[in-house]
C-alpha cells in the first residue's frame, strides 16, 4: 500500500500547475464483495462456509441480471456496486497478461519501450493508456512505468525514472511483467457518487412533472443564420435560456445530421449575450466532440473566455491549432488554473471524466449557471454525476441543485460501453435514455414530447432521403425531414447504380468469416469487394465532384476487418480513405459510406436464431446514417435477413432494384490487375512485425519474391462466384 501511494504522490508531479493535481484515494473493493465475486467468478474449492454479509453479497450480484430499472431507492447503491463489478472483471482479465521471463524491445518514442502480446481482446483493449506496469528481473529489483499507448498487439511503455531505460536496453535481459489498471475514470465516479450522495440528487436524476414553468418571450438575434428557419432547434434555445424545465435537466434529442452541435453552440452563445455574469461548464464523453464545441464556439466568443481543459495525459502536438490560444497549456505542458484564474474563464469545456478536477476548486454553489453535457447517451450514469458534484454541497432535501442541466445525444444511436456483461443491460443504458423511456416528463403524451422539457430536433442536413429512410421509419417514427444541400444528390446517374434515380447498393457477397487470435472476426471475401468499389470510385466524377480518398469512409463492426482492409488500402498506395469500427464512426460523415458487414453465420440461444454483435439496433442505425449521397452495403443477405431491421434494408433495396447478386460483382480486369501491381503490404505501426491474418499482410523480400496477397484473395473470390452462380443455377 505505501508503494503504491509513493508511486501515486510521484505520478502526480507530471506538469507545472498552479492548482495542486487533484489526488484522488484508491477503490478497494469491501473484502466481503470481493469474496463473493471470487466465489461466483472463481467457483473451485468454493465450499467453505461463508459469513452473511458474503452470501447477501452474493445474492444481490446474481440478482442483478434480473434489474431491469434502477429504482430511486437504489439507485446510489446499485451505482456503486456496478463500479466495484467492473473494477473486479477488470483485473480479473488484466491477470491473464502477468508475463514471466519475457523481452522488452525499444520503441522509436523517447525513452520508450514495447512488450509484444499475443492477444488483445479487439476493441475493448483491457491494457488501456495510463495502466501501471511493475517490470522485475531476476534481482527482484523493481521497474515502475506507465502505458503510453497500445498499438495491436504492442504495449508501448514509458518508464517513470528515466535511469530505468538502461536497464530496459539490455537485449540479454528478461523481465516478470505484471500490468495494474489505476481505474482513474471508476475513482472518478465513486468520488462523485460519494458527493452527490450527500446532496438533493433526487429531482436531477429522477425528476418529477411541473406545471408552474415560466417562459418568457426573448428577443434572440440568432448567430448561426440557418436557424432562422429551423423552429425546432429556435424551440430548444429559448427553453434552455428560460430554465423551463428547471430544476430537472432539459433534453435535446438529436437524431444523425440534425444540427446537435449547433443547436449547442447557439444555446451557450445566447446565454453569454443576455446573461453575460452567468457562468457555463460543458462536458462531452470525448475529447473530439469537446473540441468541436470549442472550435466552433471561438467563432463567436473570445478565446480568453474560453478555458479548454485537457487531462494530464494529454499531447501538445495532438491539440488543434485553433485550439491551442485557450487550452490549458504552458510550454507544452498542461497546466491547472487556480480558483482565481478559473474565475475569470465564461466557458469551461472538458470531458465528463476530466471535469472531475475542478470538484477541489471549492466552487460556490451558483458558480455554474449551466451544465451542459454533449454525446450523453454514450456516458455511463455515473459518470453523468461527475460534473454535478463540482458546485454540489451539502444540504438538505429542500435545498434545490442550482444550476440548468442540459443533456444532448441519442438514445437510438450507441450507448455507453461496458464490458461487464453482468450488468451491461444497467450501464449501458445511459441516463438520457433511462429519462426519456421511465421519466413524466420526457415521455410522449398525445405522440409530442412536451417542449419545456425535451426538444426533438428533425430537420436533417446530412443525408439523401433514400439514404435515411430505414432509420428514420424504424427509430425516428418518420419524423425526420430531408434539408441537404445539392452535395447530397451528387451521386445519382453514377454508373454503378443499378437504380440510377436510388443512391444505394446492396452488394450481395457469399463470403466467410473467420475468427482471428485476437477473437475478432474478418471476411477475406469482403474485403476484395471493398477494396473493387473504392478502386472504381477514386476518381469517379458525381457531377462536377470527383471523388477523393477524404470524401469515403469504410465502417465495419469487426475490428479485425478494419485492420484488413486498412492492410490492403496500404498495398494499393491509396491514403486519406477513414476505416472503423461502427464506435468510431459515432458522429462522423462522408459523402460515401461503404459498409463490410463480415457476418456469415447465424448463432442460436434459446431457440431464436440471431447474427450476434449485429443484431444490436443501434449499431444498426449508427451504421446506415453516415452516408451523405452514397451508401454501399456489403453482406449476406441470407444471414443478415434473419434480422427485423436488416431484413427491411434489404427489402427496401429490392424493392428500389438496388440489390446486386454476387456473380454481378464488378471484378473488373485493370482492377485486378492494379491490385496485382501492388501486393506489397507494410506492417501497420511501423514498431514491429504486423500480427494480422496471413492473407492480410506480407513480408518484403525484394521486388521479384513479393508474395501474391491480392492473387489469393482474387482466387478465393472467382471460386466463390462460380459457387454462388451454380447454388443458383441449381436452385433454378
Amino acid at each position: 500500500m505505501q508503494r503504491r501511494q509513493e508511486r501515486e504522490d510521484f505520478m502526480s508531479i507530471t506538469a507545472p500547475a498552479l492548482m495542486p493535481k487533484l489526488m484522488l484515494p484508491y477503490v478497494f473493493i469491501p473484502s466481503q464483495l470481493c469474496s463473493a465475486l471470487k466465489s461466483i467468478y472463481c467457483p473451485k474449492g468454493d465450499s467453505i462456509s461463508r459469513s452473511n454479509l458474503h452470501n447477501n453479497y452474493k445474492k444481490c450480484i446474481k440478482s442483478l441480471s434480473n434489474v431491469r430499472t434502477i429504482i430511486q431507492r437504489d439507485y446510489l447503491s446499485i451505482l456503486k456496486i456496478c463500479l466495484y463489478l467492473i473494477q473486479f472483471e477488470e483485473d480479473l482479465e488484466l491477470g491473464r497478461f502477468r508475463l514471466l521471463n519475457h523481452t522488452v524491445e525499444t520503441s522509436d518514442l523517447e525513452n520508450c519501450f514495447i512488450i509484444s502480446l499475443k492477444s488483445l481482446n479487439g476493441d475493448l483493449h483491457v491494457i488501456k493508456p495510463d495502466c501501471e506496469v511493475d517490470i522485475r528481473d531476476n534481482t527482484k529489483k523493481a521497474i515502475f512505468a506507465k502505458v503510453v499507448k497500445v498499438v495491436e498487439n504492442d504495449v508501448i511503455i514509458k518508464p517513470y525514472d528515466p535511469e530505468n531505460a538502461k536497464t530496459l536496453k539490455m537485449k540479454e535481459k528478461r523481465f516478470n511483467i505484471h500490468f495494474v489498471d489505476r481505474h482513474w475514470s471508476l475513482r472518478c465516479c465513486h468520488y462523485a457518487l460519494e458527493i452527490v450522495s450527500k446532496c438533493n440528487w433526487i429531482e436531477i436524476v429522477y425528476p418529477q412533472l411541473r406545471t408552474n414553468c415560466i417562459d418568457m418571450e426573448i428577443d434572440i438575434e440568432w448567430i448561426n443564420a440557418d436557424m432562422k428557419e429551423n423552429e425546432p432547434q429556435k424551440q430548444a434555445v429559448r427553453k434552455i435560456l428560460n430554465k423551463t424545465a428547471y430544476p430537472a435537466p432539459y433534453i435535446i434529442f438529436g437524431p444523425p445530421g440534425t444540427g446537435k452541435t449547433a443547436t449547442l453552440v447557439e444555446t451557450i452563445c445566447q446565454i453569454v449575450r443576455h446573461f453575460p455574469t452567468k457562468n457555463i461548464l460543458v462536458c462531452t464523453s470525448s475529447n473530439a466532440a469537446a473540441d468541436e464545441i470549442t472550435k466552433r464556439l471561438i467563432k463567436y466568443i473570445p478565446t480568453n473566455l474560453i478555458y479548454r481543459m485537457y487531462a494530464p495525459s494529454r499531447e501538445w502536438s495532438t491539440v488543434k491549432n485553433e485550439i491551442q490560444s485557450c487550452a490549458n497549456f504552458v510550454q507544452e505542458s498542461t497546466l491547472f488554473l487556480s480558483k482565481e484564474l478559473l474565475l475569470r474563464k465564461k466557458i469551461i469545456i472538458t470531458t465528463l471524466v476530466s471535469s472531475v478536477r475542478l470538484i477541489d476548486v471549492n466552487f460556490r454553489e451558483n458558480h455554474f449557471s449551466y451544465i451542459i453535457i454533449d454525446e450523453a447517451s454514450q456516458a455511463i450514469e455515473p459518470e453523468m454525476l461527475i460534473p454535478l458534484a463540482i458546485t454540489n454541497k451539502e444540504s438538505d432535501e429542500n435545498t434545490r441543485f442550482h444550476p440548468q442541466i442540459v443533456i444532448a445525444g441519442d438514445p437510438y444511436q450507441l450507448g455507453p460501453v461496458v464490458c461487464c456483461k453482468r450488468i451491461e443491460h444497467l450501464l449501458g443504458r445511459s441516463m438520457l435514455e433511462r429519462l426519456m423511456d421511465d421519466c413524466d416528463p420526457y415521455k410522449k403524451q398525445d405522440g409530442t414530447y412536451n417542449p419545456n422539457y425535451i426538444t426533438k430536433l428533425v430537420q436533417n442536413f446530412r443525408s439523401h432521403e433514400n439514404l435515411l429512410h430505414v432509420s428514420n421509419k424504424q427509430f425516428y417514427c418518420g419524423d425526420l425531414k430531408i434539408c441537404g444541400g445539392a452535395d447530397i444528390r451528387m451521386a445519382l446517374n453514377w454508373s454503378q447504380l443499378p437504380n440510377k434515380n436510388f443512391p444505394m447498393i446492396f452488394q450481395e457477397v457469399l463470403g466467410t468469416e473467420t475468427r482471428s487470435l485476437n477473437r475478432s472476426v474478418c471476411n477475406t471475401a469482403e474485403v476484395l469487394a471493398v477494396l473493387m468499389y473504392v478502386s472504381i470510385l477514386i476518381k469517379t466524377k458525381f457531377g462536377k465532384h470527383v471523388i477523393t480518398p477524404k470524401d469515403i469512409g469504410i465502417v465495419t463492426p469487426f475490428k479485425q476487418q478494419q485492420l484488413d482492409i486498412i492492410h490492403h488500402l496500404e498495398a494499393m498506395k491509396i491514403k486519406g480513405i477513414t476505416v472503423g469500427t461502427v464506435e468510431t464512426f459515432q458522429g462522423q460523415e462522408r459523402n460515401v459510406m461503404i459498409l463490410s458487414t463480415v457476418r456469415s453465420k447465424v448463432f442460436e440461444h434459446n431457440d431464436k436464431e440471431h447474427i450476434g454483435f449485429l443484431s444490436n439496433p443501434k449499431r444498426f442505425n449508427v451504421a446506415l446514417t453516415r452516408a451523405k449521397a452514397l451508401m454501399i452495403i456489403i453482406g449476406n443477405p441470407n444471414i443478415l435477413c434473419k434480422n427485423e431491421h436488416w431484413e427491411v434494408l434489404w427489402k427496401y433495396c429490392k424493392k428500389h432494384n438496388a440489390n446486386i447478386p454476387f456473380e454481378q460483382l464488378p471484378l473488373n480486369n485493370d482492377v485486378i490487375a492494379k491490385l496485382k501491381g501492388n501486393s506489397k503490404v507494410k506492417s501497420c505501426n511501423g514498431s514491429g512485425p504486423s500480427r494480422a491474418t496471413e492473407l492480410s499482410v506480407t513480408v518484403e523480400l525484394g521486388e521479384e519474391n513479393r508474395t501474391k496477397t491480392f492473387d489469393e484473395l482474387v482466387r478465393k473470390m472467382e471460386n466463390l462466384k462460380l459457387k454462388g452462380e451454380n447454388l443458383k443455377s441449381k436452385k433454378d
